[in-house]
């Protein structure tokens, strides 16, 4: 039976690097996003890498409960192996927690927290031979390991992803299963991105990566059966750095960065 690797936020610009990275290894591939009209660009756009690989695309809102089980249903119906399961679908939201909707706030810890969890519980309780090898690769952020004024949110969720995935692949190493969780830093996948890098300074410029280099660092990584995996030297040096403080002098600190950095963007 042929083996297929599942990318949930295959659309995106990092969602687009593991789409490249995984067909040049001629892994059959499973693509997941919120629009089928994106997802038959990424088919049309990747046609000479798809040529010899089998490529299914499925329209996944992973803040619903509905089509994460959809997905399920659709492997099984299908008969597809999945043996790796790659988390990059995930929602940004900045600015000042209170501005935002309930349904906003809602809809981002569904979609980066339950959401996450969920599929990946799905996908781990449906193995039939545990002999089989099963990867998951959990993108989360070097964000995760500040509290962030004004980008609060988006920071406390890529935590829980952090904290989650880093004891499930405790309890489930024993399952011949691997559990990676990999911390990136900014990345140009879009103009806002691109201006709030720019906003950061040196900063912002020494913490971004690359999605094609995140890619391929958190794909060695779970190769190499790690637990937690940054990108780039800066971010490794921001995590270090966030250790001896308390989470209040972190959250002071970080919340003058943000704020200045939203007041150059007119946010």
């Amino acid at each position: 039976m042929k083996k297929y690797t599942l990318i949930t936020g295959a659309c995106g610009g990092l969602g687009r690097s593991f789409v490249k990275m995984c067909a040049k290894n001629k892994e059959n591939l499973i693509l997941t996003g919120t629009s089928e009209k994106k997802l038959e660009k990424l088919v049309t756009d990747f046609k000479e890498e798809f040529k010899d690989i089998d490529v299914k695309t499925l329209v996944l809102d992973l803040g619903k409960m509905e089509d994460r089980k959809n997905v399920i249903s659709f492997v099984k119906e299908n008969k597809l192996d999945v043996s790796r399961l790659i988390n990059n679908a995930g929602v940004i939201i900045e600015g000042d927690t209170l501005k935002f909707s309930d349904e906003e706030i809602l809809n981002a810890v569904e979609v980066n927290c339950i959401g996450t969890l969920d599929l990946t519980q799905k996908f781990l309780k449906a193995r039939e031979d545990k002999s089989q090898k099963f990867e998951v690769l959990t993108v989360a952020s070097v964000a995760s390991s500040y509290p962030i004024p004004h980008m609060a949110v988006y920071a406390a969720t890529k935590s829980f992803l952090v904290s989650m995935m880093t004891a499930l692949s405790e309890e489930v190493k024993k399952d011949n299963v691997v559990v990676t969780t990999v911390c990136p830093g900014g990345m140009a996948t879009s103009q806002a991105m691109k201006e709030s890098i720019k906003s950061m300074g040196l900063g912002g410029k020494l913490s971004c990566t690359d999605t094609d280099k995140v890619a391929k660092i958190a794909l060695k990584a779970l190769s190499r059966k790690k637990k937690n995996v940054v990108t780039g030297g800066f971010n490794k040096f921001l995590v270090v750095l966030s250790k001896p403080f308390s989470k209040a002098f972190l959250a002071k600190s970080t919340g003058k960065i943000w704020k200045k950095s939203q007041d150059k963007r007119n946010f």
